[in-house]
């Protein structure tokens, strides 16, 4: 039973957070940031876990494929985030996110999580995004700012945000039992403030606003 259980654990791990296909754009204290070669493209995101909030949750990467592609293979496409800015016990963490990409339009697929207390615990969920976004040539832009909540599901109707497998592990942080709400804002001016404390080198580079629409439900996307 252990052994199957730690099989289908590494299995998970490949398939979210193994498929690390390009590191984040920008890194800390970065002073010189080119856009000459490819663009670069900003989001902030704050996860709260308020389904069973002593078991706050990390994001693993962003799924962003070109509209030209099936992305049936994450691999080439997954961008793995680093470590969360900011975070409270059991209440959120905030991630700071850059990706380099090619001029053209792309579908933010979704933003993998993950739940681990090592040994004991691995739980993984997709807050499922799907929105096209369009990336100008040699420019920097910021896509907005995503406040996402993980809440019980109110009925059968809503899409889950985990798999039921691992049974225990899934439940016990709220992937299975729950669902993801996501909320797109427009926070440039303090947001800014926050990517350039990080990277000093976007305040010598002009960040234009290219902000994500606003979510729309799974369940309510397939009804349309």
């Amino acid at each position: 039973m252990v052994k199957n259980k730690l099989v289908l654990i590494l299995c998970l791990i490949f398939a979210v957070a193994g498929c690390a296909g390009h590191k984040m754009a920008l890194t800390r204290g970065q002073t010189s940031i080119d856009v000459k070669k490819k663009s670069i493209a900003l989001l902030s995101v704050k996860v709260a876990n308020q389904h069973k909030q002593t078991c706050q949750l990390d994001i693993t990467g962003v799924l962003l494929c070109p509209q030209s592609e099936t992305c049936s293979r994450p691999l080439p496409y997954f961008h793995k985030a680093e470590k969360p800015y900011k975070s409270e016990k059991d209440r959120f963490t905030e991630y700071l996110l850059s990706f380099e990409l090619e001029a053209g339009t792309y579908n933010l697929r979704w933003i993998g999580t993950v739940f681990e207390i090592p040994l004991l615990i691995t739980a993984w969920g997709k807050i499922p995004l799907d929105t096209k976004i369009d990336i100008k040539q040699n420019t920097c832009s910021y896509l907005g700012h995503l406040d996402v909540v993980l809440r019980e599901r109110k009925d059968d109707s809503e899409t889950r945000a985990g798999s039921l497998i691992p049974l225990i592990d899934q439940a016990a942080a709220g992937f299975s039992t729950g669902t993801f709400d996501v909320v797109v804002e427009d926070k440039y001016d303090e947001d800014m403030k926050l990517f350039a404390s990080e990277y000093p080198g976007l305040q010598n580079i002009k960040v234009e606003k290219s902000i994500l629409p606003q979510w729309i439900r799974p369940e309510k996307r397939i009804a349309n």
